[in-house]
């Protein structure tokens, strides 16, 4: 088994190796996507494993675009700032906070952008109204002038999409044509992670079928398992085959029957964190506040990028901070 990655080792798995996109696996980066998702990387994807070196270190072969779902209040909004906040140190990034909640910017640690669905006069000028709706309005300038700046050297943008507003008006269509137009938009970017609304009906307005890979985040509770079996079966649906699960907030002992319970690959199982908590209470964005989050999202990531480069299995692990319990 890597020690690096958590994977098991085989044909293909060689971390001393810059990545091209040449991979021999069954995730194809040409999507059938209405955008093209040729990019001139600025960075390149050598992986170096050692942390702690001032020079940021690759972890992840992109691009890549994740969507983080999962049942509410299991910690996919934490997650999602994290996964963000790390990817800045790899290329440009987009975080979408697709959640009504709009937590995303407090947990990331940023201005919070405005609402997209509360831009009323900016949706009608993309997407038109009174029954005559454009499907694929331009909104190339609205990721620009609606998003706020963050992580390391500013090259993450928000953009928050906000609660449903036209069901007052009596007609979401211009709406939802500007909301999965952004979404897009934001799939363009280098990398991109979408903190998604919780539950699955989202799933039913496609706004995540384009994602390379989903992260189901599973709390320690049956419902949570309920929902993410239900998100399985959407997103497989949808065409989305890299689905992956992160156990989450668990406290020792509990790990082993979530994942027993999971029919998806665990990437990571991440023990409850009074590191995250503390932050949640005082209103310090996590993302600054708990190593172990750090080192879980170095783990998820690398995690993915074994699965896309082919391996067979990564190994479910317990995140664990010195003193703390391990499973």
């Amino acid at each position: 088994m890597c020690e690096e990655c958590g994977c098991h080792e085989g044909a293909g798995h060689d971390h001393d190796h810059p990545h091209d996109h040449d991979h021999d696996h069954p995730h194809d980066h040409d999507h059938d996507h209405p955008h093209d998702h040729d990019h001139d990387h600025p960075h390149d994807h050598d992986h170096d494993h050692d942390l702690g070196d001032d020079e940021p270190e690759s972890v992840v072969d992109g691009p890549l675009r994740i969507a983080v779902t999962g049942k509410g209040g299991v910690g996919k909004s934490t997650l999602s700032a994290a996964l963000s906040a790390r990817l800045t140190r790899e290329g440009d990034v987009v975080a979408v906070d697709a959640d009504p909640d709009m937590n995303l910017a407090a947990t990331i640690g940023c201005a919070e952008p405005p609402a997209i669905t509360r831009k009323r006069e900016l949706i009608e000028d993309r997407a038109g109204g009174g029954g005559l709706v454009r499907l694929s309005p331009d909104v190339e300038d609205v990721l620009e002038s609606h998003s706020t700046r963050f992580g390391d050297g500013d090259r993450g943008r928000l953009l928050t999409i906000g609660a449903p507003e036209g069901a007052n008006t009596g007609c979401l269509c211009a709406e939802n044509s500007v909301v999965q137009s952004l979404v897009r938009s934001a799939l363009d970017a280098d990398y991109a992670v979408l903190d998604m609304e919780a539950g699955i009906e989202h799933l039913g307005r496609g706004t995540a079928r384009d994602v390379d890979a989903m992260i189901v985040v599973v709390g320690p509770s049956q419902s949570a398992i309920e929902t993410a079996k239900g998100i399985r079966e959407l997103a497989t649906e949808m065409g989305v085959e890299e689905v992956y699960a992160v156990v989450n907030r668990v406290r020792e002992g509990e790990g082993e029957a979530v994942r027993e319970a999971l029919s998806l690959p665990v990437l990571e199982t991440v023990p409850y964190d009074e590191d995250v908590a503390a932050a949640a209470l005082s209103g310090t964005p996590p993302v600054d506040a708990s190593d172990r989050l750090t080192v879980a999202v170095e783990r998820i990531l690398r995690g993915i990028d074994c699965r896309i480069d082919g391996a067979d299995d990564v190994t479910s692990r317990f995140v664990s901070a010195p003193g703390s319990p391990v499973e």
